[in-house]
Parts: C-alpha cells; structure tokens; sequence
C-alpha cells in the first residue's frame, strides 16, 4: 500500500511495483509515471502485468483490423460521395454506420502505441481522447445498426406503406447523435462517470458508481 494525492486528499492504494513478489514479477501500472497513478483504478493495480508477447499480439492484430476496417469503410464512404443513385434514405443509415466504423478504427493508433509499448504511454489526455472517441462511434453504430434493422423491417412487412422519406432518415440520424452525444461528454467532463484506463492499462473503461462499461 502506499499514499497518494487525490482531489486534495491523501489516500492509501496498492503501488505499482517491480518485484513485488521477490521474483520480479511485475504488476500493472509499473511502468506508469507517479503523477499519472491517479487516474488509473486502484483494482487494476493489485493484477501481475500480462506477458510481454500478449502485448505485442494485441497490437499486431489491430494494426490489421485497422487496415482492413479503415479501407473497407473508406470505400463506403467514396462510393456513396460519388454516386448520387445510391445516396437513398436507406443508405443514409449505413454511410452513418460507415462513418462510425471508420472513427471507431482511427482512434486504435493509441491502443496500437499503448500495447507496444506495454502500458498508459499516452497518459491521461490519450485515454480521455481514446475513450471519447470509442464512445461516439460505439454507441453510434449500435444505434445505427438499430435503425438499419428498423428500416429493414418496415420495408418487408409493409413494402408500400413502409418506404422511408430522406427527410425522415436524416431526422432519424440526428435523433441518433442526439442520444450519443452525451454519453460521450458527460464522462469526458465528469459530470457523469469518467473515464479511466482499464484491464490491460492500454485499453479505457468508462466508471461511474454503479457499473463500469468497456471502451
């Protein structure tokens, strides 16, 4: 255990340490800097550090996902700029997915850094980008894929009635970001919740009192 000072106050924690154990064992956070220890979960602090090797597969494995997802959401993404046959009410919901997808993939620089480099290297502004970012487009994609099966739907079980305006699909999109929006700003600012490194230290989870949602 050891002090810390948080919001003024000083409380006692488990340390991050090298050797802990008399065998070297290393325990997460050992390599974080003394004025970072603070945002991260005392919980966390307590687990020996993964191998080395599972930190390097992780960041391996998403450098694939994303270039395989950045280029396949992209072409989405052009196509439907420059086609205006497909620019229907129906595809406005999956450009939105698309565009969701593709920022869902651009913020994994940081998780790719962090895991090379075994730990929170980015420190609290990386988390909080990571995780604002995972935020918007995770819950906007979930919402998305929603309405996307709403639409669906509606299409087969009323294929006359049930065919979408474009005005409609746009104030659908809207309604979306309306409910997204605050569930990324409120932990970002710490109104609601907060946001905070997670398991592996290079990954992020939003924390509030009564649950911890994975980022």
């Amino acid at each position: 255990m050891g002090l810390v000072q948080l919001d003024n106050q000083t409380a006692y924690r488990p340390e991050a340490l090298i050797g802990a154990d008399q065998t070297g064992l290393r325990y997460l956070g050992w390599n974080v800097p003394p004025e970072e220890l603070q945002y991260i979960p005392e919980h966390w602090l307590q687990f020996p550090e993964p191998e080395a090797s599972l930190h390097y597969l992780l960041g391996l494995l998403y450098i694939a996902f994303a270039i395989f997802a950045l280029i396949g959401n992209g072409l989405v993404i052009w196509i439907f700029i420059s086609a205006k046959s497909l620019r229907t009410p129906s595809n406005v919901f999956v450009i939105n997915l698309a565009l969701c997808d593709f920022f869902m993939m651009a913020k994994t620089p940081i998780f790719i850094y962090n895991s090379f480099t075994r730990g929170f290297s980015l420190g609290h502004v990386g988390c909080q980008i990571f995780a604002f970012v995972g935020s918007l487009s995770g819950i906007g994609a979930g919402a998305t894929n929603a309405l996307i099966a709403y639409d669906r739907y509606n299409t087969i079980t009323r294929p006359f009635e049930g065919r979408l305006s474009q005005t409609k699909a746009i104030i659908f999109i809207c309604l979306i970001w309306a409910y997204t929006i605050p569930w990324a700003v409120l932990p970002l600012l710490g109104i609601w919740g907060r946001f905070v490194p997670g398991k592996c230290i290079q990954r992020v989870i939003m924390q509030h009192p009564q649950t911890t949602i994975g980022v």
